[in-house]
């Protein structure tokens, strides 16, 4: 199977576990959405919004030390008063993208953990890719110190629905974004991540056939908070169309994740994100 997901903590590309950014990253051709500046004029009717291309480093599996670089996609379409926003193996539809109360469901390929550089974890079960659906829920305030800002509050919800963990994992996100100068954007961002025993016991856990196999202690890995994470965004306009978008995050697992032997002997709780991208809005 696949080594890792490249698009969770990179919310131009969407990066690390494949976390879903809801309507953090709305229409980036004209919204002030949280995390990104304006990086060209909107057009009036039809099938407007932008594309980003670049590249990332993130860890290889949640709760890896090593690291693998990743070629990143993203797109944002808005028509018909919707937004379709697509992040490699994710996408969401935004059915409010002009309203300050946003939501949608969204859909969701979790890369499986098979095959990896780690000798010892690559002696546990392998794991299969999951097939996710759910959705978010998001609220923008304009305006609040400057004319030019966004505050958001949003929360997301997926549920595994290809049997492969069985649970249900999600995100509750604060993000705050200004424009520091006519070209230059910069976007804050603050998550805490949860996830149910399902979740945490097949990405944390270790069987005893796996205790066997790598010589780790066996571990059951029980739900609740997963990590809390931390993400930054500059993006820089060049022309009406062209832009640079930047993004580094990091992450804290916590809990049940950060005690697993996956993390504590193989592995860190500290995951770092970063990525470059160019953008064009059309």
């Amino acid at each position: 199977m696949n080594k890792g997901c490249s698009f969770g903590a990179l919310a131009l590309f969407a990066v690390g576990s494949c976390s879903h950014v809801p309507a953090l990253a709305a229409d980036l051709s004209g919204s002030n959405s949280v995390g990104w500046a304006d990086l060209g004029s909107r057009a009036a009717q039809g099938v407007h919004g932008v594309a980003v291309f670049g590249a990332a480093a993130e860890p290889e599996y949640e709760g890896a030390k090593e690291y693998i670089p990743i070629p990143q996609f993203y797109t944002n379409l808005r028509a018909m008063g919707l937004g379709l926003e697509i992040k490699g193996p994710e996408a969401s539809l935004n059915l409010r993208p002009d309203a300050a109360f946003q939501f949608g469901p969204a859909v969701k390929y979790r890369m499986g953990r098979d095959n990896v550089s780690n000798t010892v974890i690559d002696r546990l079960d392998a794991i299969d890719g999951a097939f996710e659906a759910g959705g978010f829920v998001a609220y923008q305030f304009n305006s609040l110190l400057a004319q030019s800002d966004v505050f958001e509050v949003s929360a997301e919800l997926m549920t595994d629905l290809s049997g492969v963990h069985e649970g249900t994992s999600g995100k509750i996100r604060a993000g705050y974004q200004f424009s520091a100068t006519e070209r230059l954007g910069v976007g804050l961002e603050t998550e805490v991540g949860f996830a149910s025993d399902g979740y945490m016991n097949t990405y944390f856990g270790v069987t005893g056939a796996g205790a066997i196999n790598s010589g780790l202690a066996a571990y059951t890995a029980n739900g609740g908070v997963k990590d809390v994470g931390i993400q930054a965004t500059m993006t820089y306009k060049m022309t009406d169309r062209w832009g640079l978008v930047g993004r580094a995050s990091y992450t804290r697992l916590l809990g049940d994740a950060a005690d697993s032997p996956i993390v504590k002997d193989e592995g860190s709780a500290d995951q770092f994100k970063a990525g470059v991208g160019l953008s064009f809005a059309f």
